[in-house]
């Protein structure tokens, strides 16, 4: 487990070991665990895979990528808490 802030300052927990078969699976595990609700449409392909969604105001990002792993990324600063209990979660199944 990785965290960092990106260049628009928001928070980031990255799973580096997790692949991209494992997606879908974990996020939802994850929709269901913290009743998420999607914004927008998944975007599926190759190398990435990724959506937004929210819980009352905040909102955040499940993604896979080539280079990163999975990841769990606050878009709004409210997220973060959220954020940490998700990687929590992810990372007592897949650590």
């Amino acid at each position: 487990m990785h965290k960092y802030r990106d260049a628009s300052q928001r928070l980031t927990i990255e799973f580096f070991n997790i692949d991209a078969v494992l997606y879908q699976q974990i996020t939802q595990i994850v929709v269901n665990q913290f009743q998420l609700q999607p914004v927008g449409e998944p975007v599926t392909g190759a190398e990435e895979r990724f959506q937004d969604f929210q819980h009352l105001r905040k909102v955040i990002g499940l993604e896979w990528d080539f280079w990163s792993g999975y990841s769990v990324v606050a878009k709004t600063k409210s997220a973060e808490k959220l954020v940490r209990k998700i990687a929590a979660l992810i990372e007592m199944h897949h650590s």
